[in-house]
């Protein structure tokens, strides 16, 4: 956005425009008015475009400048990348996640990537991967000329895109050959809204003695923060919390040790007193957030 967007006095705001605010979707940031004052706070939907144009009949809109930017307009969370297999990185033993288009239903599914074709004269490759499978429930079956979507985790980013099955085999074992990728989109980190989750978690002021060490809850994630509900306020907006907790994804467990950003303390809850912080993560090893990435694909 450019300079004229920023408020021009109080703390530092971005106006938003009608195409910053997501409809039907909780909000990731306060709204403000340009003196700072709260208009709506995060997690509040605006149901639908009546109410959205309401807003901005009635109100200059804010967000704080500090805060990640707002999600694209484009309603999938993705953009078009003129990029092959050979540029998003994706290597053998990569994780996929797989749905079917059709008849094979929504849910998610867990494959590897056990090799690739020769590139073609255009540079097209196909895909070789093992048969999809998720916990609970069986191997999924796949037909010759079934179109799949495919979520490909890798160290430049995550990617969607479809695939034909072009084969199936159960020798040596069960994997299944797919053509090459149509457009390859890569998706924004808006795409990973926060996730409701229930993980054990500790926390404290960053540099705090280990006796100052509190427990707390995971409550929703991201890869770009999350909610820690906690039994009683001890920290105010702007604090840093040194923060760690486990989750496991593709068999392994993985543990994240970060300093996150306290930019929204709840009220207490009515029957329990507990209140919920939001966090933003300050930084995130690449490793983590790609690993957090995955624990969410898995449980989408």
């Amino acid at each position: 956005m450019s300079e004229d967007n920023v408020a021009p006095a109080g703390p530092a705001l971005v106006r938003l425009g009608p195409s910053d605010v997501p409809v039907n979707s909780p909000l990731d940031w306060p709204i403000q008015a340009a003196d700072g004052a709260l208009l709506f706070e995060v997690g509040t939907v605006v149901p639908d475009e009546g109410a959205r144009s309401f807003l901005f009949q009635q109100f200059e809109l804010y967000r704080p400048a500090d805060e990640p930017p707002p999600a694209a307009a484009k309603d999938d969370g993705s953009k078009d990348e003129p990029i092959g297999l050979d540029g998003i990185g994706l290597m053998i033993g990569g994780r996929v996640g797989l749905r079917g288009t059709g008849t094979t239903g929504s849910a998610m599914y867990a494959s590897r990537v056990i090799g690739f074709s020769n590139p073609r004269r255009n540079g097209e490759r196909s895909l070789f991967i093992t048969q999809p499978t998720m916990a609970g429930f069986g191997p999924l079956n796949l037909s010759r000329g079934e179109q799949v979507e495919l979520v490909a985790l890798t160290g430049k980013g995550v990617f969607r895109f479809t695939c034909t099955v072009d084969a199936t085999s159960r020798e040596p074992f069960n994997y299944v050959v797919l053509s090459a990728p149509g457009t390859i989109r890569r998706l924004r980190a808006r795409k990973f809204a926060r996730m409701p989750t229930r993980l054990a978690a500790r926390f404290a002021p960053e540099g705090a003695a280990e006796s100052d060490w509190q427990l707390a809850r995971v409550s929703d994630i991201s890869p770009y923060g999350m909610s820690l509900t906690v039994m009683t306020v001890t920290a105010r907006v702007g604090d840093r919390l040194q923060v760690s907790f486990h989750f496991n994804t593709d068999g392994m467990d993985v543990l994240v040790d970060a300093v996150a950003v306290v930019r929204h303390v709840g009220e207490p809850e009515a029957a329990t007193g507990f209140v919920a912080y939001g966090l933003e993560f300050e930084a995130l090893e690449p490793s983590q957030r790609i690993a957090l990435k995955s624990f969410m694909a898995e449980h989408s």
